[in-house]
């Protein structure tokens, strides 16, 4: 099955630096083997400032553009677990320990999964040779995109179907 949601920019980043190996999500949304398109919507630019800066780069030096789909990944194993367990797992490979610091990112998943919560492996990311802006997205599809939460191939709707179809056969980069 193939998916689309939307991603905080720094997070994307991470992803497709090779620096973020778990997705967290409250509910067991993907399978493993899925496939899982970024759109790249929302995020604070100032942590974005931050977490280039941490890793010695600049603004100008991003491998993705907000308002646009910019690649993606497979997900391998799903991991269900409580709290305690989920920050274990994941404290140093979803991102939220480098972004935010220890403390800062276990309240934040706290606040975000409460009791227990989902963490997807990323595997084989890639990232589109062109990607997909939501301008181009208005035109070809005839819908406004500010910002996807959640699309996937079980929708009906004949606009999601012909964008995964167009997801799935464009160039990549694997890296």
């Amino acid at each position: 099955m193939e998916h689309v949601i939307g991603l905080h920019q720094v997070y994307g980043e991470l992803i497709f630096r090779g620096l973020k190996f778990h997705e967290i999500r409250k509910a067991p949304i993907f399978r493993e083997g899925d496939v899982v398109f970024l759109y790249i919507a929302r995020g604070n630019p100032d942590v974005l400032k931050r977490t280039l800066k941490k890793l010695g780069l600049s603004e100008e030096q991003t491998l993705t553009q907000r308002g646009s789909i910019a690649g993606g990944f497979e997900v391998g194993e799903v991991i269900k677990a409580d709290f305690e367990n989920l920050w274990e797992l994941t404290k140093d490979t979803s991102g939220l320990t480098f972004v935010y610091g220890e403390e800062a990112g276990k309240r934040w998943l706290k606040s975000y999964i409460k009791d227990h919560g989902y963490a997807f492996t990323i595997e084989k990311p890639f990232l589109f040779q062109e990607p997909l802006t939501r301008e181009k997205m208005k035109e070809l599809y005839g819908t406004h995109v500010d910002g996807i939460i959640h699309l996937s191939s079980r929708t009906r709707q004949p606009w999601v179907r012909a964008l995964l179809e167009d997801l799935i056969v464009r160039d990549v980069c694997f890296i």
